[in-house]
């Protein structure tokens, strides 16, 4: 794996992009008899790069903090689009669906359910669910449990917690976990994925090591 002071991640991320609009292009730009899986799927991709030029545009304009919360959304988002495609698709398709038309985001299930399906993809451990989801979850919901009272009040622990590199880092995992998604469904349409985890594990081995690397690369 490359080093994680010395990644170009951002372009790692234009190159995920690329790879979903070349892999809907190479299904010829439509899909035939489209079923509700078909509408999720492409819903889903959609959003997801929204979701990344979002985040970005935000550290770009060094509102790195705030993006957080939208950086929250689409860990979230990416992980269902796994979920529902690694087994019992049908059946996770009409649950995910059903838990969105009766529960307000934002819920405790949400929190929960995450963390079990972030196990069933293959996570094998929490420490990216402690270490990186939690720590978005808290500046969408600041108060006295999510949150230390001291990070609240020093800007500079704020900032330097969560540099723009490692916000660019998560992204790029995020968008192999899209493209593997897409790829479940659509085979060999969208394999790039795996030029994306060439340089980014796909799941949490060494992630805390990996991030504190990146967050204490950005305070040099």
């Amino acid at each position: 794996m490359v080093g994680v002071e010395n990644m170009d991640y951002k372009l790692l991320i234009e190159k995920a992009k690329e790879y979903i609009n070349e892999g809907f292009a190479d299904m010829g730009g439509k899909i035939e008899g489209p079923t509700m899986l078909d509408w999720y799927m492409l819903a889903s991709a959609i959003k997801a790069i929204r979701f990344s030029n979002a985040v970005i545009r935000l550290c770009e304009e060094d509102y790195t903090k705030e993006s957080l919360p939208i950086l929250r959304s689409l860990i979230e988002h990416s992980i269902n689009m796994r979920w529902i495609m690694a087994k019992d698709t049908e059946r996770r398709l009409k649950q995910y669906l059903h838990d969105l038309e009766e529960k307000s985001l934002g819920k405790s299930w949400t929190n929960v359910d995450l963390l079990t399906r972030m196990s069933n993809i293959g996570f094998k451990n929490r420490d990216y669910y402690d270490f990186v989801v939690k720590y978005t979850y808290s500046y969408a919901h600041v108060n006295a449990s999510t949150l230390d009272w001291g990070e609240v009040m020093d800007e500079e622990i704020l900032k330097s917690k969560m540099s723009s590199q490692s916000i660019y880092s998560i992204i790029a995992q995020v968008l192999g976990h899209v493209l593997l998604a897409l790829n479940t469904r659509y085979q060999g349409k969208f394999d790039y994925y795996r030029e994306i985890w060439r340089h980014i594990k796909k799941n949490d081995k060494n992630i805390r090591k990996e991030f504190e690397a990146i967050v204490s690369s950005s305070k040099a």
